[in-house]
């Protein structure tokens, strides 16, 4: 049988309530007893029931987080994968659960956000997605529930919230140095189609590393492209006329840059010698192909942990609203 409230108050001489304020944190109760309470219910391997906690106490030990749409579109994300999973290990840290889902149903169009939050289904949220209206934003301002902004960059309409996420301009002026520093001076940019405010900073970070070295940049030097596994042959048939021009490409992720290198390759094209590339994101592909791929790091565990801790001090209380930083890094391989 399944161990109750009950049997850990016999055992410890104590009132339902007791038990009940002690494994839930609440005051009216000793240190010794608090302790006392939850030792006995770790041997007996005790777990909440989450429908009853939720009832009494309104916590139901998840913890929610809203990713991309674009995240089921068949394609490897892989660094988005690797976050999730530096996540869900440190919230695991914590004895929380995780549930994942999207800001809206596919089918219904219903906001997600609203239903987990009106159904008390998660006790706080960890937004890694883009397109989060400003009316959810409002409505968990205006319900002071708890939720922190991760790896994306919040929109400008989202003034007073939390968030942690990677210093992107300084991840694109970093590219941008390194390819000055090797003596390229023609670089072309490969920029993310959709255009999120992450993939804007990189290439603004970039274009201003050119302007402080006194190298103008062309406009037309910034090139929309599909961020996918299979695009390889199309952006390179964009990009081909342009080639002849250039020394080197940055690319906003390593996925575009992989699949760059490897059509290059097939036609011909020494990688760094006749072309250097350069990537962003450092997924575990870039020292998987020869070359193996430069490019600038974003910390995902280290993000993963600020998030973390930073919605534990929310769900504790915490009223601060605190936007933290985190600086990316250059890895150099053999791409440049």
């Amino acid at each position: 049988m399944a161990v109750t409230i009950k049997d850990i108050a016999k055992i410890a001489g104590v009132t339902h309530s007791t038990v009940s304020r002690c494994l839930n944190d609440r005051p009216g109760v000793s240190d010794a007893m608090r302790l006392k309470i939850k030792q006995i219910a770790q041997d007996l391997e005790f777990e909440f029931n989450a429908n009853a906690r939720g009832l009494n106490t309104s916590k139901t030990g998840t913890i929610g987080i809203i990713v991309n749409e674009d995240d089921t579109d068949g394609q490897p994300h892989i660094f988005t994968n690797t976050f999730l999973r530096h996540i869900r290990q440190q919230l695991e840290e914590h004895d929380l659960d995780t549930l994942t889902t999207f800001s809206h149903n596919n089918f219904s169009g219903k906001d997600n956000i609203l239903k987990l939050v009106n159904r008390r289904k998660v006790d706080g949220l960890i937004i890694l997605s883009n397109n989060i209206g400003t009316d959810s934003i409002r409505f968990l301002h205006e319900k002071l529930f708890p939720f922190i902004y991760a790896h994306q960059v919040p929109p400008e309409t989202a003034e007073t919230v939390n968030a942690v996420y990677c210093d992107h301009f300084r991840g694109g002026y970093l590219a941008a140095k390194h390819l000055l520093d090797r003596g390229y001076r023609k670089p072309l940019c490969l920029s993310r189609r959709d255009n999120r405010t992450e993939f804007l900073l990189r290439t603004r970070g970039f274009v201003s590393a050119l302007d402080d070295a006194g190298i103008p940049f062309d406009d037309n030097a910034i090139v929309p492209v599909e961020g996918f596994l299979h695009s390889g042959p199309g952006i390179i048939e964009t990009i081909l006329p342009l080639l002849k021009n250039h020394d080197a490409i940055f690319a906003h992720t390593d996925l575009i840059a992989l699949v760059v290198m490897k059509e290059l390759t097939r036609r011909g094209v020494r990688i760094p010698e006749d072309m250097a590339v350069i990537g962003y994101d450092n997924i575990e592909l870039c020292s998987f192909f020869e070359p193996n791929l430069t490019t600038i790091a974003q910390p995902a565990k280290q993000i993963s942990i600020q998030t973390c801790n930073s919605l534990i001090k929310i769900l504790s209380g915490s009223t601060e609203h605190n936007r933290i930083i985190i600086q990316p890094e250059l890895v150099v391989r053999n791409s440049t």
